[in-house]
């Protein structure tokens, strides 16, 4: 009996769970709004100050280049100045309210490199402490004129505008104290014009609503899983003692077998298919509607939509084609790291709404459950037997993208781009790149269709295990050239990004297929040398340039030392919420600092239970995977060893770059999660069912033990261990 069977003939037990999670969900939702949605709204304001010379104004006559650029630098020095106690203690009297509740932060907005302005731990704690303060100022100065932008936050909108021009007014009295203190008897060389009183209003009116919803969805959805899977257990277990009828020994057989994918009519595999090749070919995070809306609309989020109507179509028709919801451990870790996402974005809604990141967060949430349908219908539309076919198909785009990556290197032309900017109509743009690019440290930008080189290598290294697999179990020599051939475009095209990942990434693959399979691999051997003679001819200079990156004399290059810095730098953010994180989306690289490593963003974002969650995905694929490696069964077993080496490349990715913030490659290791769940559901099932089989001849014979078995019996018990 199934648990939606189940919940069916026990109609006042799905109540009672439906009942008790709506509850939690109201009180949540009750609590993380304090009772009163309106309380949450804030007003901000904002005013400018021209800082000009005494009279003749600057805009009243012709002044030289040299005043203007004088006055320009000084106003990143006055905003310094503004942020400063003595005059926050200023604006705080002529507000009538405490210093306590007064903050300020200045904004550096000099030409300098980004490295240089981004916040250290010192100033990052600064800043955390500043944004408990119910009212706020932040201050920037134009890089391009003299003129200051103050921001103000509080609590009403009448509030926001007296802070906002109490701040011009405190400014002025601590510079003409400042002169009275040095006894100067000229006129300041300097004069604040602000250009107009400030005018604010509220900017979250909605949050409140917003934010009730989103607690009552996530407690109602927590409580509904967990207390489904205790019903889930205490079925299985009551299966497993009942007495089961004779004619009920064997388990009844499954739907028809139908044609498999790609010799198929049923469109569902069609269209997931279809939206492999934008994934591997197509840079579809470059490519946007020529349309104002309120969301961003990349091409790869009006694809999708196309396959998830599909899917819920056939989940609604029913029947052999419908797709078939599996559960294992794959799937416990994916939705323990969604709900861990949007748990994180609850617990810390109020400090989000206080700091305006609340929204950003909001839109992020939906980027994420995008990810994860990719993972819901690679593991339910496909079928066991069809999941070899879509591997080798993955391999197949795998290596059509390589070959463009390689064809970027040596002509210097992206063509991935160019194809796309060709055939896509008029109503989409795409962004420009520069095939013949050089980043910071002087190394070619060769990215793919991916948005950075480091994306490219990810996608790349998770489809090399499959190359590598299936080579390995080859029977047919020309089967073994293809694989081999495959294999070395891919290690090409990888190496052609110039990245020292290209080097770390495909050797957590092979570390991992040695492993599972040493005497396997090491017939291999030969294939090295023929990939060294294929790499110098396809991506020539390219291995010797990525590997002299790993010379210790090169060590010290800024996208090194960048990675050892942001380990101190981020600590403020990892102890202000060590345990959910400051909530998912919500770590802004460029006000913050730009983290080149997933794992320091799951752990800012998320906290420890976040980061863990993470983790599991990927060790949760290897985990599952093992037992069906362990049996070693030619037809199943080298499926499963792939998805393990590429959860295994995924997570060496995430240390070394933010993988998460690219499409492209999380796409493709939730599919082949997916894909991997299919294959070892499979596996489990059968080893249930003889399991089952042999539990209820030992449960016959227990009744019956003066009595000699049935033959039903005996050839039960005999299939069971035959199956073994």
């Amino acid at each position: 009996m199934t648990l939606t069977r189940f919940l069916i003939t026990r109609k006042p037990l799905a109540l009672t769970i439906f009942a008790l999670s709506a509850a939690v969900g109201l009180v949540a939702a009750f609590v993380n709004v304090g009772g009163n949605p309106n309380a949450l709204q804030i007003s901000v304001a904002s005013t400018h100050v021209l800082l000009d010379t005494p009279a003749p104004s600057i805009t009243q006559r012709r002044a030289p280049p040299r005043a203007v650029d004088g006055l320009t630098k000084r106003g990143q020095l006055y905003v310094e100045i503004v942020a400063s106690p003595p005059v926050l203690d200023r604006v705080a009297r002529r507000m009538g309210i405490p210093s306590d509740q007064l903050g300020a932060v200045s904004r550096v907005t000099g030409d300098l490199p980004h490295t240089l302005t981004e916040p250290d731990s010192e100033t990052r704690a600064a800043e955390i402490r500043n944004t408990r303060y119910p009212y706020r100022l932040e201050l920037q100065a134009r890089p391009d004129v003299p003129v200051i932008d103050i921001y103000s936050q509080a609590p009403t909108t009448d509030g926001a505008e007296r802070l906002a021009d109490a701040a011009v007014s405190g400014l002025r009295d601590y510079l003409r104290s400042l002169a009275a203190a040095q006894r100067f008897s000229e006129p300041a060389p300097v004069r604040l014009r602000q250009l107009a009183l400030a005018r604010g209003g509220v900017v979250n009116s909605k949050a409140g609503p917003a934010i009730a919803f989103l607690s009552f969805v996530v407690f109602f959805a927590i409580t509904c899983s967990i207390l489904l899977l205790v019903v889930s257990r205490r079925m299985r277990r009551l299966k497993g003692h009942a007495a089961p009828q004779p004619e009920r020994m064997r388990r009844p057989a499954g739907r028809p077998a139908l044609d498999d994918w790609p010799h198929t009519k049923r469109l569902l595999p069609w269209t997931f298919a279809l939206f492999l090749v934008v994934l591997w070919l197509v840079p579809f995070y470059e490519i946007q509607l020529k349309l104002s809306l309120p969301i961003d609309l990349t091409f790869d989020r009006l694809v999708l939509p196309f396959v998830a109507g599909t899917w819920i179509l056939a989940l609604i028709a029913g029947g052999a084609m419908a797709p078939r919801l599996r559960f294992n451990r794959i799937h416990l870790a994916v939705g323990i790291f969604v709900g861990c996402a949007f748990l994180s974005v609850v617990l810390d809604a109020r400090y989000l709404n206080q700091t305006l990141e609340i929204d950003q967060s909001l839109k992020r949430l939906p980027l994420l459950v995008t990810y994860v349908s990719l993972f819901l219908v690679a593991s339910t539309a496909v079928r066991r037997s069809e999941v070899r076919a879509f591997m080798n198909y993955t391999l197949v785009l795998a290596v059509i993208c390589a070959v463009g990556v390689v064809w970027e290197y040596r002509f210097k032309v992206n063509p991935f781009y160019n194809f796309s900017d060709a055939l896509l109509p008029g109503i989409f743009s795409v962004g420009a790149t520069d095939a013949a690019g050089i980043d910071a440290i002087g190394r070619r930008v060769v990215r793919g269709p991916a948005a950075v080189p480091l994306e490219t290598v990810a996608m790349l290294t998770m489809a090399l295990p499959i190359g590598l697999v299936f080579c390995m179990h080859a029977k047919e020599w020309r089967d073994r050239i293809l694989y081999g051939l495959a294999v070395c475009l891919v290690l090409a095209a990888t190496l052609a990004t110039f990245r020292k990942t290209a080097l770390l990434a495909p050797l957590s693959v092979g570390a991992t297929l040695m492993y599972f399979r040493r005497r396997e691999l090491l017939k291999l051997a030969p294939l090295g040398l023929v990939l060294l003679v294929v790499i110098h001819i396809l991506s020539p200079g390219a291995l010797g340039a990525t590997g002299s990156q790993l010379d210790a004399n090169r060590l010290g290059v800024p996208t090194i030392s960048d990675r050892a810095i942001d380990y101190d730098a981020v600590r403020p953010d990892i102890w202000t919420h060590l345990m959910f994180g400051r909530g998912w989306g919500t770590y802004n690289l460029v006000d913050y600092r730009t983290l080149d490593s997933e794992i320091l963003q799951r752990l800012i974002e998320m906290g420890i239970v976040g980061l863990i969650a993470y983790l599991a995905m990927g060790f949760a694929v290897v985990g599952v995977a093992r037992r069906t490696i362990a049996r070693r069964d030619p037809q199943w077993a080298p499926l499963a060893l792939i998805g393990a080496a590429a959860a295994v490349s995924f997570v060496v990715a995430s240390t070394l770059f933010d993988i998460l913030s690219f499409p492209h490659a999380t796409y493709i290791f939730l599919y082949m999660s997916g894909l991997v769940a299919v294959v070892v559901t499979g596996a489990d099932e059968r080893d249930d069912e003889h399991a089952s089989v042999d539990e209820r001849s030992r449960h016959a014979l227990r009744q019956h033990p003066r009595h000699p078995p049935s033959r039903t019996v005996k050839r039960a018990a005999s299939s069971g261990r035959a199956g073994r």
